[in-house]
């Protein structure tokens, strides 16, 4: 461990496990990985850091040949190898190479080219902020090593990580994270133009998005481990100051326009006197803020510049004491204690206090003047924070509570405190490490301040408290304590929370992408997904995690707790991604204290297709919270489909101009619940439950098919016959008839038949024809599966092609529905179960013709 890391042993006890660590076997844990799964990853990596010396034709056509490669090289920075791959010859079929694993030693075509490393993971805090904190700074610490050194992750557990590292490199992982740190993790420019996210995309772009106390809180005491990390703290204190400045010379501004217009005589009586009722509100209100601003500040900067003097005193007059020829060894030593005590508490150099005391007295202790002439004087300090308060909005500086006289000058001492502070706390030790780290033994109970109640290393020097940058709830009750206070972290803890975007709230939806199946290829998406959502959209991610911001009415109604967490998540997920990321990738939704929840893929894909084909927004208008798209979400997640789809049909026809639903949307329905069986088909097999909706699901989508062109023809001859109001009365009369195919033919028959040309004999229908359009194409395949299925059915020769042959379609007779009802019938052989496959059948059928759930309709449930 580097002398400048903090350390969680101290001497005694890393001498004594050193002694442990010589008598124990070595152990080398065993994680499951591939090497073969990962060859392209390898050698790219090996090719972009010029650890193959000699590249044959044969590997860049291989690489240039598979369709991976272009995936993977989006993740490393190697114009050159990627100009050397489009030169070189694609082949169709090219073997793939091999590579030979020796003693974690990797060859290719007998030429070492990397070595597989096994790195250790540190304990992990419980609780979900801290937790999230070091989980998400472990995968930009593998993303740094990825971007600068190619290293490649091969496979991980909750303990440890195998990385590759391309043989040109020789690192020290411990060193590395040094240079992270103080590169990536608190620097706020990227000299390195790696375009890792840094300072202001992590923790000012999370003040601006994330409102982590209502009321808000006092300046952040956390450990400055980097000059960087304090400019951007104080440049918050500057913008928070900036924002009380404009409040007062706004409400100035007023005054002197109310005073203007109480000048106009032409003002009515009425007029006059709101008016004055008004500036004496504004004055009053300008006179106390201004009274309180100006106290605070020069009470507290007076007392400050009061101590520095005095400690300076002091320290002249230990000096002075020094000097004395006739001390004694003991007496110069006590001398010199005395001094260094003193020095610790000086903050501020003697020049400093010089100028801002003769600043206090020129300003009157006025704040609002201090800080502006200050910044005269001092152009070149406070060039750097004037740029960057720019960067925070009003939801960013109101995380202070700079309504309070003393938080507001407390955050003026802090920023001029972190401007001219030269010595940094130590940077904390590295979250991976090449040997298993052995945690000192602490006494029993979770009281004290002996130990880190965050991930619960030994303290020796007790110094930093639980904030609620490190935890959702700072103020604990812990089991051993009689009351409740914060208690206390270790600096590890405390730095990294304040690195880490991910903050729990009760506005914050965390959630985990993982590749689908671990599928390699995805990893190297991930990111770049992510990336490009949290630009777009103002969201935060942070390694794999992202933060959703839920979504408020104007009102300010947070949509996610109205609507449910886990419901929300599923919305938002659906609304934002595409669906080739939802098809990729396995996404999770992270709570406090608990499991994480697998937001199933099926589900994801059919909330994105409704949604989209329904018009659905989580919230309308930016008024109100959709509590119908929040019932379908929940009837989605039981594998409800059509309970769903109906409920937001009838949405749809109650709360739009018209109820017609455009082609377009019809088609994209469609697909939609086509991709929802073909995912059910794939997974049913896994749960008993989920087979039974499967089948379910199937069975209502096939009888749709069938009875869908008879309601069509049915309502063609209706509305043909009859007042549009009593054809529409007579559909929905046939659609509540599904539940008995004899009734339902019986019904049909009343509107379908025709009249011969010549003759006075009207026929019944005897067939109808259903085409294959791409706005019914799913219950169409489902009806010529349970046609000519030797399962069920058995009835051949139904389809047949248009004359043009553009077309398929099937010829259907009303005896078809007759032997489908007996089939299933059997099939669903208890009232429960036909009911079940009717009820849904009927809602099914309903969403197919949206137009019969208006609310004029009598047929409407």
């Amino acid at each position: 461990m580097n002398e400048n890391q903090l350390s969680i042993f101290d001497t005694n006890v890393v001498n004594d496990i050193k002694q442990i660590n010589e008598t124990l076997p070595s152990y080398i844990p065993q994680i499951s990985y591939d090497l073969d799964s990962y060859t392209e990853a390898i050698l790219i990596s090996a090719l972009a850091s010029q650890s193959i010396i000699d590249s044959d034709n044969y590997l860049l056509s291989f690489l240039a040949s598979n369709p991976k490669t272009k995936i993977i090289l989006s993740s490393f920075n190697s114009p050159q190898l990627t100009r050397k791959l489009k030169k070189s010859k694609q082949q169709k079929q090219v073997e793939k190479p091999s590579l030979e694993n020796k003693n974690n030693q990797v060859f290719y075509d007998n030429q070492q080219i990397g070595e597989i490393k096994l790195l250790y993971k540190p304990s992990i805090p419980g609780e979900l902020q801290a937790k999230l904190a070091y989980l998400s700074t472990i995968d930009r610490f593998l993303e740094y090593l990825q971007t600068h050194y190619y290293s490649i992750n091969l496979g991980e557990t909750d303990y440890h990580i195998h990385i590759f590292i391309p043989a040109k490199y020789r690192l020290n992982i411990e060193q590395e994270w040094v240079k992270f740190v103080k590169k990536v993790l608190f620097s706020i420019e990227d000299k390195d133009n790696d375009k890792l996210p840094r300072l202001p995309q992590t923790f000012i772009s999370m003040l601006k998005s994330i409102t982590l106390a209502g009321r808000g809180f006092s300046t952040i005491n956390v450990p400055i481990i980097t000059q960087d990390q304090g400019i951007i703290l104080a440049s918050l204190y500057l913008a928070v100051f900036q924002q009380v400045k404009q409040r007062q010379d706004d409400r100035e501004s007023l005054i002197k326009q109310l005073k203007k217009e109480l000048n106009i005589d032409s003002l009515s009586e009425k007029e006059r006197n709101s008016k004055e009722k008004e500036l004496q509100k504004k004055e009053e209100m300008q006179k106390k803020e201004y009274k309180k601003y100006c106290e605070g500040f020069e009470k507290t900067f007076i007392k400050i510049l009061t101590e520095h003097k005095s400690l300076f005193d002091e320290q002249d007059k230990i000096n002075l004491q020094l000097q004395d020829a006739s001390l004694n060894k003991r007496q110069i030593n006590k001398l010199k204690k005395e001094k260094e005590k003193v020095g610790a508490k000086i903050i501020f150099s003697q020049d400093f206090v010089n100028q801002k005391t003769k600043l206090l007295e020129n300003s009157g202790g006025n704040p609002f003047l201090f800080i502006v002439q200050d910044q005269k004087e001092n152009q070149d300090k406070f060039a750097i924070i004037n740029q960057l308060s720019k960067s925070f909005n009003r939801t960013a500086t109101e995380q202070i509570n700079s309504t309070r006289g003393d938080i507001f000058a407390q955050c003026l001492v802090e920023m001029y405190r972190l401007l001219e502070n030269q010595t940094f706390e130590t940077i904390p030790h590295s979250l991976l490490t090449e040997k298993s780290i052995i945690t000192r033994v602490r006494s029993p109970g979770d009281d004290g301040n002996k130990f880190c109640y965050s991930c619960g290393v030994v303290l020796d020097k007790p110094q930093w408290r639980v904030a609620r940058f490190m935890f959702e709830r700072p103020s604990q009750r812990r089991q051993s304590s009689s009351s409740e206070d914060r208690p206390y972290i270790c600096a590890t803890c405390s730095v990294l929370a304040f690195a880490s975007p991910l903050k729990v709230t009760d506005e914050s939806i965390i959630i985990k992408l993982n590749a689908k199946n671990n599928n390699d290829i995805f990893q190297y998406k991930i990111k770049d997904y992510l990336r490009m959502l949290a630009n777009k959209e103002m969201h935060l991610n942070s390694g794999h995690y992202l933060i959703l911001t839920s979504d408020k009415t104007t009102g300010g109604d947070i949509a996610s707790n109205k609507l449910g967490q886990v419901q929300y998540a599923r919305a938002k997920i659906a609304d934002i991604f595409p669906l080739e990321v939802l098809t990729d990738f396995d996404f999770c939704l992270v709570l406090q204290g608990s499991q994480q929840i697998k937001l199933e893929s099926r589900h994801l894909i059919f909330i994105k297709g409704l949604m989209e084909g329904y018009a659905q927004k989580i919230i309308e208008s930016g008024k109100e919270i959709n509590s119908k798209l929040g019932d379908a979400i929940r009837y989605i997640e039981q594998d409800l489909p059509y309970l769903a789809d109906y409920t937001l049909a009838k949405v749809f026809v109650n709360f739009r101009k018209t109820p017609n639903i455009s082609l377009k949307n019809q088609i994209l329905l469609e697909k939609t619940r086509k991709n929802y069986y073909q995912i059910m088909r794939e997974n049913f097999m896994n749960s008993v439950q989920l087979k039974k909706q499967f089948t379910l699901y199937e069975d209502v989508a096939s009888l749709t098919g069938l009875l869908y062109p008879f309601i069509q023809s049915f309502k063609k001859g209706a509305f043909s016959k009859e007042k549009p109001e009593d054809a529409k009365r007579e559909v929905g009369k046939l659609i509540e008839k599904v539940n008995d195919g004899i009734i339902f033919h019986n019904y049909f028959c009343k509107y379908s038949y025709i009249k011969i040309v010549g003759e006075d004999e009207k026929r019944s229908i005897t067939s109808v024809s259903f085409k294959k359009y791409p706005d019914n194409e799913f219950i169409y395949e489902q009806v010529k599966d349970l046609l000519e299925n030797t399962d069920k059915l058995n009835i051949s020769g139904r389809e047949q092609k248009t004359e043009d042959l553009s077309t398929e379609y099937l010829t259907l007779y009303p005896d078809d529905i007759e032997r489908a009802f007996n089939f299933f019938r059997q099939k669903y052989s208890s009232d429960k179960d036909w009911k079940t496959l009717t009820y849904h059948l009927e809602l099914s059928i309903y969403a197919r013709f949206p137009e019969q759930l208006q609310k004029s309709s009598k047929g409407d449930n």
